[in-house]
């Protein structure tokens, strides 16, 4: 038995073994002789072990070589797709972490404030209407529930020391309910050091579907942007 037979009775075990190429003119010689076959030459280069296109009982002509390379167009989509790839992972990640590569975390908090009226009794608004945040927040929004037109109105907001309402006339609370067009402000940011403050006055109205004498949480609300707790920088 010699070379060419056993390449011709297993041609798989044949290039695994790297005795694939045997001579044609070693038919006859012995098994390993210098010059039939290569026993593991440029074994990487011509088989590449595991490639999905290569079967391990398949027949050595079935072998394939290296892709072959690109034109300057594939090259170009497959830049496209891979960069469209990462812009879309990117923007699915900021869903979970808006703050992905940045040093300063900024969310969107909300901070409120709340007083207690009565139904009924006129009465001016009390100092529970003035706090400060716990981290720097930048208020961009206010809201009130006032439950109807006339039920109290608001002299003034003060935001980090600054008023926010300049004219000298009183403003309907309502024109700050939920239900409201024109609830966003350019306020000053507030820090842990500083307050907001809100001040007015409840009207002895009763407004429809409410019993008189009964008390009424009315509550001043900001939402804005405010620095992460933990995060780093400043506003």
């Amino acid at each position: 038995m010699n070379g060419r037979t056993l390449v011709n009775r297993d041609p798989a075990m044949a290039a695994l073994m790297g005795a694939f190429a045997v001579s044609a003119t070693a038919a006859g010689g012995d098994f390993g002789t210098e010059g039939e076959f290569s026993f593991g030459d440029d074994y990487g280069d011509d088989v590449g072990f595991g490639d999905d296109d290569v079967g391990f009982g398949a027949a050595a002509h079935h072998m394939t070589h290296a892709a072959p390379k690109p034109t300057a167009a594939q090259a170009i989509a497959a830049y496209h797709k891979h960069h469209a790839q990462k812009s879309h992972g990117k923007r699915r990640q900021m869903l979970l972490d808006p703050n992905a590569g940045s040093d300063v975390k900024i969310e969107r908090y909300s901070f409120s404030l709340s007083d207690t009226a009565t139904f009924g009794t006129a009465a001016a608004m009390t100092s529970a209407l003035s706090g400060a945040p716990d981290t720097d927040f930048r208020p961009q929004i206010v809201t009130m529930n006032a439950p109807f037109p006339g039920f109290a109105y608001i002299q003034n907001i003060k935001v980090a020391n600054v008023s926010v309402t300049v004219g000298p006339g009183l403003e309907d609370a309502y024109n700050y309910s939920a239900a409201s067009w024109g609830r966003s402000l350019d306020m000053p940011t507030l820090t842990p050091a500083n307050r907001a403050t809100v001040s007015g006055s409840y009207t002895a109205f009763v407004p429809p579907g409410y019993v008189q004498g009964t008390t009424y949480t009315f509550g001043v609300n900001f939402k804005g942007p405010a620095l992460l707790a933990g995060g780093l920088g400043n506003l």
